[in-house]
């Protein structure tokens, strides 16, 4: 059976307009923007944790000092090493949680992708890239179509999922190095604590 002229087939019908899709990219767009706010947030609560345990450290470390005639070489060592192997933890965690605040390299650089257009406006280094005066940009501006904007939106909308669970790699890379950080420490103050107790017995 012909399909009546002048009528689109169903499946164009259920098909959204430009227009609507380009909404509902930005609306993607503003929800992992949100998404990398709330990730960036969390690595500076780790920043934070990072520095109070690092005062721990600071404090069970003079300590060991000040104290280092009273205890045995061999606990000196091993308090040393747990001492060590904390903070060097904590500085893992903190190299991994500033790479959550900010990406050291270029989107394209970390995701290569050699079928990605240029996500103009949308996309700020992009656009700095490839327009060099406003001129350029405004002209831009004035030709694009709802095409051309769809797919510009689609290529940043690419690029902020990928950060995003970039990022958000990192960041558990720094909650899992913190975690290890705390137990270190935890286990050397419990240690040093009831070397305490024994020599003052």
């Amino acid at each position: 059976m012909r399909r009546k002229a002048g009528r689109p087939p169903i499946e164009d019908s259920l098909r959204p307009p430009l227009k609507e899709k380009i909404e509902l990219v930005k609306w993607h767009i503003d929800r992992y923007d949100r998404l990398r706010a709330s990730t960036a947030s969390r690595a500076s609560v780790v920043l934070s944790a990072g520095t109070i345990l690092s005062a721990g450290n600071a404090v069970v470390l003079s300590q060991l000092l000040s104290s280092s005639g009273d205890i045995r070489g061999w606990l000196l060592a091993a308090f040393s090493t747990g001492i060590v192997a904390s903070a060097s933890l904590i500085v893992l965690a903190v190299i991994r949680a500033t790479g959550v605040l900010v990406s050291l390299r270029l989107a394209r650089r970390m995701f290569p992708a050699d079928d990605l257009p240029a996500g103009l406006v949308f996309n700020a280094t992009d656009t700095v890239h490839h327009l060099k005066s406003f001129t350029e940009f405004r002209a831009l501006m004035e030709s694009q179509d709802y095409a051309q904007i769809l797919e510009a939106a689609q290529v940043e909308l690419w690029i902020v999922v990928r950060q995003h669970r970039h990022r958000y790699s990192k960041l558990r890379g720094a909650v899992r190095a913190l975690r290890r950080a705390a137990l270190a420490f935890l286990m050397v103050l419990i240690a040093l604590v009831i070397v305490n107790l024994v020599l003052r017995s």
